[in-house]
């Protein structure tokens, strides 16, 4: 006997379709037909829709900024288990937004998001471990961390591991090295990376100095910078 096929819960195809109003071009023009459906979602029992609706409240996706709401909403996402939801919960905690920082707490809900799969959880927790946020400070952790989440694709993990390798943090100095993950990040869109590769270029650090490289990079480190505050 063959089964009929298996039609997708309409809370998924509200938080599928939220996430595409989001998405396009002129999205601001649909922000309020987001939040709404988002909303919908997530009230109707979807965790993903709730870990992004607390996005939403976070940064006013089609409804005022509300730190505390975006805070209740990772939170329940969080506890029942959502890695995303876990992931923001973390960053909430260790900046104190809808609730007092807690280092602790924000170690605790990376490491879950960690160990769910998150790479970007990974590099915030190499981050705390670099810093001694919530945790003793161990250099050497906290670059193995942001290495593995480097690897795996986190463009802010590529330029805090050109960082070690350019500040000798963590792991034995190396300018070649720092130039490689510094150089990848760029590639990614990151501006501090671009301008770094410029700066790495225009002395010749670890590579032949190329002065038309250089200024190819400051020129697209500063036009990333502009293109991210355009968007904030």
């Amino acid at each position: 006997m063959r089964h009929p096929p298996r039609m997708p819960r309409k809370e998924m195809v509200k938080y599928r379709k939220s996430l595409a109003l989001f998405r396009e071009r002129n999205r601001k023009q649909h922000w309020d037909e987001a939040f709404r459906l988002m909303s919908e979602a997530a009230s109707e029992g979807s965790l993903d829709a709730l870990a992004s609706l607390g996005t939403f409240f976070a940064y006013g996706i089609g409804t005022p900024r509300n730190n505390l709401r975006a805070f209740r909403c990772y939170l329940e996402a969080a506890t029942a288990g959502n890695a995303d939801a876990q992931y923001n919960l973390g960053l909430a905690f260790l900046d104190g937004h809808g609730t007092k920082r807690h280092g602790k707490a924000a170690v605790k809900w990376f490491r879950k998001a960690a160990n769910r799969g998150l790479p970007e959880a990974l590099h915030m927790l190499g981050y705390c471990y670099r810093y001694g946020h919530g945790v003793r400070r161990e250099p050497h952790r906290g670059f193995a961390l942001e290495l593995e989440a480097a690897q795996r694709g986190v463009t802010e993990a590529q330029f805090s591991t050109g960082v070690c390798f350019s500040r000798g943090q963590g792991v034995a100095a190396d300018r070649k090295a720092a130039f490689k993950w510094y150089l990848r990040a760029a590639r990614a869109g990151h501006d501090d990376a671009a301008h770094n590769v410029a700066y790495f270029y225009e002395g010749g650090i670890g590579i032949p100095q190329n002065r038309k490289l250089a200024k190819y990079w400051y020129t697209k480190a500063d036009a990333l910078r502009r293109e991210g505050q355009s968007r904030c």
